[in-house]
């Protein structure tokens, strides 16, 4: 009897211990609430790149790098010519930011080429729009709004995934009433430009997606097409600053702006040049720093 009971007490401490060391290896394993929630922040970046025609891609990466982007989106972006076998401009930029996914379009806005619109080698040119990204990428697809402006006018889309959150990104490169001395009816200048039918093709999607949108809109910040595009598709405008060059989010839970930017950067770069102010292109570059959640 008593040899029976002192079996029964080991059983019992030795089956304790066992579920001990299970609960230890259970709390191991299973990742707190910090982990389940976890929060990531994501930095885009849109540059109008102007063919490369004063800068190569090492170049530009050198005064991107300080910003250590995770998404570039670049418009006016040249590719190689015809019988030139050099490496891709855009995946020398990526190589140089250490962002080892690109993807590049395939439309020269207003089919604009070499040589009158090629880069500082005379090896590229052309207006396309690309992606680089820290994330993989699917296959790109090129999208031509219908509307007003230049025709070949395009937005270049891929996507990727984030924290569990499906982004559809966007680099672009339309036309817009920025530039011209003739200005069109505020209702006009929105109802029939290429900023409403990309507005509306984003509008079909964004139910299953984030959405990311940047490039060079050829429209001021505070002229009507786009507070139109911000409150048609429900998107923020990161960029504060009165510029034709824009970079948008979706404003869906769990999406929080933390920094926005927007730089020419340094001046000295090509002192004889009047057009670009001596800087890498004509225009500057804008960007976003976001906080996201993990999706629900």
């Amino acid at each position: 009897m008593l040899l029976s009971k002192r079996f029964l007490f080991l059983r019992r401490v030795a089956g304790s211990t066992i579920s001990w060391f299970a609960l230890v290896a259970l709390i191991a394993v299973v990742p707190t609430f910090a982990e389940k929630g976890r929060i990531t922040k994501l930095r885009v970046l849109a540059y109008n790149v102007a063919c490369g025609q004063w800068a190569t891609p090492e170049q530009i990466a050198e005064v991107l790098k300080p910003l250590n982007p995770d998404i570039v989106l670049l418009s006016e972006v040249p590719k190689a010519n015809r019988g030139k076998k050099v490496k891709d401009w855009s995946h020398r930029l990526g190589d140089a930011l250490g962002l080892g996914h690109v993807r590049v379009g395939m439309v020269s806005s207003a089919n604009h080429k070499a040589p009158n619109w090629g880069d500082v080698t005379g090896n590229y040119g052309g207006k396309f729009k690309s992606v680089l990204s820290r994330t993989p990428l699917t296959e790109g697809k090129d999208f031509l709004p219908e509307g007003s402006g230049w025709a070949r006018a395009s937005a270049f889309r891929v996507e990727t995934e984030i924290n569990g959150r499906k982004l559809a990104l966007y680099s672009l490169h339309l036309p817009g009433f920025a530039h011209h001395k003739c200005q069109p009816t505020e209702l006009s200048a929105w109802e029939g430009s290429k900023q409403k039918a990309l507005a509306d093709h984003i509008n079909a999607e964004k139910e299953s997606y984030d959405v990311i949108v940047g490039g060079d809109f050829n429209e001021w910040t505070d002229g009507l097409v786009m507070r139109s595009f911000s409150e048609e598709t429900k998107m923020k405008n990161a960029t504060k600053e009165r510029s034709i060059d824009h970079v948008l989010f979706s404003t869906n839970k769990g999406m929080k702006l933390l920094q926005t930017g927007r730089d020419w950067g340094p001046k000295n770069q090509n002192k004889d040049n009047v057009k670009s102010n001596g800087c890498l292109s004509d225009h500057p570059w804008v960007w976003f720093e976001l906080e996201i959640s993990e999706a629900d």
